[in-house]
């Protein structure tokens, strides 16, 4: 890749540019390790593009790179944060000896010591709510790097959580919701028209998700000085895959829906992978010797019996009521991003009706909106809340018969009947067909079996029951599965 990209730099590049292009390739590795789709002419064009900047003007280089590099929305939050952690921001000349240079002990009580200086002084606070309120003379990636120091609490070097548990720390220090109050209450006493009000009010919420970014920035970098920038690009991209369904956030299930189709590719290629290494089966003895006539009785062409491919037809049904939904949106598209996998592949949904969503979900080129599922005609039939007794005699009195040897059934949801009949009979029922019956259970076990959740009797009608909560148990429990 090093020889085609250097061609749009100059015909015989200089140390600069060769330093350029070492560090673009290596960004661009990161963001392939991250799940980006990114190739040779994206790279090419980023080379182009930065090919004449100035390279020590940060903001232009991160958006020539994102113009060049980042082609779905989706991506832009994993963009940011790995441009973050190699292109790093420098801190203020009066800040370099906060930043985890000092012993310690030391560095520990200068932060205590500094963060009861800014809690007794609301000089910071003051100058958050006049970037808050739009003033050009207030900094907000000062006053991040301020507000970090302070309340992080990283001086002492050491560290005890992960870039969320920090961004927590501080954002909880600074009191969000009290700074939004006290700028509000400025504008009122300013008498703006309500007009004006409305749009002061949209324009301070932009600049709250912006400080939020620069803390955020921050955090990055540093905690890449303390603890390494090999650390932290493995959480980066393990942290989108421990995020638990049912407690995620609409940000972090944006980045989840982010990670889901670089993780079929990577299941898939493993998948190929053992299927190329384990093809041959056992060997076959008379086909090796009858070959071996023609070498003077050396079996040097060894033949061998052929595995055959057990091509199942799998059968998913899925809970799309309440919190389940987004495990199930999940779910169904991470199998159908596998087609060439998973070839015979049928999804249905329900909440108290059942509905196939195969055609709906293959046509999606992403994970596929709840709002789609839940509109699938005989998915709600009732009062909207799930019935897994009268989902299985439906699925039995109108699917049944395409239930065979040849077919297994993989059930998503929480089993939670809403104190409705359970019907696990209708589950053995449909076992004495099937090959395998398997269920995956976003709820973390130690809630299973509790009010209105019948786990338990389901489970002795399965070949497996797994807890499912994050893409890292998912794609797991996939990988097992091809």
């Amino acid at each position: 890749m090093a020889e085609y990209a250097s061609r749009a730099l100059r015909p015989e590049p200089t140390g600069l540019a060769t330093a350029l292009l070492d560090a673009l390739l290596g960004f661009a590795r990161r963001l392939r390790q991250l799940g980006l789709d990114l190739s040779v002419v994206e790279l090419t064009d980023a080379l182009s593009a930065v090919r004449d900047a100035d390279l020590l003007d940060r903001s232009r280089l991160r958006r020539l790179l994102m113009l060049t590099m980042v082609k779905r929305a989706a991506d832009l939050p994993t963009f940011e944060a790995a441009f973050d952690l190699l292109f790093p921001a420098h801190l203020p000349p009066g800040q370099q000896e906060s930043h985890g240079g000092l012993p310690a002990g030391q560095g520990q009580q200068q932060a205590a010591g500094l963060a009861a200086e800014l809690a007794a002084e609301p000089d910071l606070l003051s100058r958050l709510i006049a970037a808050l309120r739009g003033d050009p003379g207030a900094g907000l990636p000062a006053l991040a790097a301020e507000a970090v120091s302070a309340f992080a609490g990283l001086g002492s070097g050491q560290l005890s959580g992960s870039e969320r548990y920090y961004q927590y720390r501080v954002m909880r220090q600074l009191d969000v919701s009290s700074l939004l109050l006290r700028a509000m209450q400025l504008d009122e006493g300013a008498q703006l028209p309500s007009f004006e009000r409305r749009v002061a009010a949209m324009e301070r919420q932009e600049r709250l998700e912006d400080l939020r970014a620069e803390i955020a920035a921050e955090l990055r970098w540093r905690l890449a000085d303390l603890g390494g920038v090999e650390a932290s690009f493995a959480q980066l991209r393990d942290s989108v895959l421990e995020l638990d369904f049912l407690q995620a956030g609409p940000a972090e299930l944006a980045a989840m829906r982010a990670a889901v189709r670089p993780l079929a590719r990577r299941l898939a290629a493993a998948a190929r992978r053992r299927r190329r290494l384990h093809s041959s089966g056992r060997l076959d003895v008379r086909k090796t010797m009858r070959r071996a006539v023609a070498a003077g009785g050396v079996p040097i062409d060894p033949a061998w019996r052929r595995k055959r491919r057990s091509r199942p037809r799998l059968l998913l049904l899925c809970d799309v009521s309440g919190s389940v939904a987004d495990f199930a949106k999940f779910t169904l598209s991470l199998l159908h991003a596998l087609h060439a996998e998973l070839p015979l592949l049928r999804s249905f949904v329900f909440v108290d009706g059942l509905a196939e969503v195969t055609d709906l979900v293959e046509s999606s080129p992403g994970v596929i909106d709840t709002r789609f599922l839940l509109a699938r005609p005989g998915v709600v039939r009732g009062d909207g809340h799930s019935d897994y007794g009268a989902v299985l005699r439906q699925l039995l009195d109108e699917h049944g018969g395409e239930v065979s040897h040849d077919s297994v059934l993989i059930i998503c949801g929480d089993a939670r009947t809403n104190y409705r009949p359970a019907r696990p009979d209708l589950l053995r029922a449909l076992h004495r067909r099937a090959r395998h019956i398997h269920w995956l259970n976003p709820e973390p076990r130690d809630g299973w079996d509790t009010t209105d959740s019948r786990m338990g009797e389901y489970s002795r009608e399965c070949d497996t029951v797994t807890e499912v909560r994050n893409l890292r148990q998912l794609s797991a429990w996939v990988d097992a599965l091809l």
